[in-house]
C-alpha cells in the first residue's frame, strides 16, 4: 500500500508539474507577460490547503489521545504537527515571493497574511511543547493534545480572511485555459497525497523511536 501511495505522489507530483510548466503556464503581470512569478500558486495553493488539512489531523488526533490516552493518537499528532510546520513554511515563503512581484510588497499586516503567520507560528510551537514540557510522556501528551485542538481555532480564520475579507491580496487573473486547471487540480491532489504520505512515514519514525526508548 505504501509503495502504491509513494508512486502515485511521484506520478502526480511529475506530471503536475510538467503541465503546469508547459501548456498549463500562467501568464505575467501585463507589465511583465514572460514572468514566471505566477505559477507559484500551483505550489502556494496546495500548501495552504495542505497545512490547514494537516492542523485538521492534528484536532483529531489530540482529541482522540485526550479520550483514549493511546500513544498512538499522540505520535501521529506529533507527525501531523510536523507536516503541517513545513507546508505552512511553504504557504508563508511562496507567498511573500508572489507578493513581492504582484505588489512590491514582502509582507503586510492585512487579516490573510497574518493569520497564515499565526498558523505557522503555532506549529512550531506545538513542536517545541513537544521538547520543552517537564513531567511524564503522559503530561507532555495532554499539554500537547490541548494546545493542539486550542490552534485549529485559526484555522476558520485563514479560511475566512481568504474568502471573505475584501484586500489587496487577491490577484487581478484567473485560469484562462483547462490545462492550467488541470495542472491546478493535479497539483492540490499531488501535494496532498504527498502530505498523507509524510504523515504516515513519520509517524512510524516515531513510533519505532518510541520502541526504543521503552527497550533502552
Amino acid at each position: 500500500m505504501r509503495r502504491v501511495l509513494i508512486i502515485a505522489v511521484l506520478a502526480l507530483l511529475a506530471g503536475s508539474t510538467a503541465l503546469a510548466l508547459t501548456k498549463g503556464r500562467i501568464a505575467g503581470p501585463e507589465g511583465n507577460p514572460d514572468s514566471v512569478v505566477r505559477n507559484i500558486l500551483y505550489a502556494h495553493v496546495p500548501s495552504s490547503i495542505c497545512s490547514l488539512l494537516c492542523f485538521a489531523v492534528l484536532l483529531v488526533t489530540s482529541i482522540g489521545y485526550l479520550v483514549t490516552e493511546k500513544p498512538s493518537w499522540d505520535l501521529t499528532a506529533a507527525a501531523s504537527a510536523e507536516v503541517a510546520a513545513l507546508f505552512a513554511t511553504v504557504l508563508n515563503l511562496t507567498g511573500m515571493v508572489f507578493a513581492k512581484a504582484e505588489w512590491d510588497a514582502w509582507w503586510s499586516p492585512s487579516p490573510r497574511l497574518i493569520s497564515s503567520a499565526i498558523l505557522w507560528f503555532l506549529a512550531v510551537v506545538y513542536l517545541i511543547l513537544r521538547t520543552s514540557v517537564s513531567g511524564s510522556h503522559h503530561h507532555r501528551a495532554r499539554v500537547c493534545a490541548v494546545f493542539g485542538i486550542i490552534a485549529f481555532l485559526d484555522v476558520p480564520m485563514v479560511y475566512i480572511s481568504a474568502r471573505f475579507i475584501p484586500e489587496i491580496h487577491r490577484p487581478n487573473f484567473a485560469f484562462g485555459s483547462d490545462w492550467q486547471r488541470i495542472a491546478f487540480v493535479m497539483g492540490i491532489h499531488a501535494v496532498i497525497l504527498l502530505a498523507a504520505l509524510l504523515i504516515w512515514l513519520r509517524t512510524d519514525v516515531l513510533k519505532m523511536k518510541a520502541r526504543l526508548e521503552d527497550f533502552c
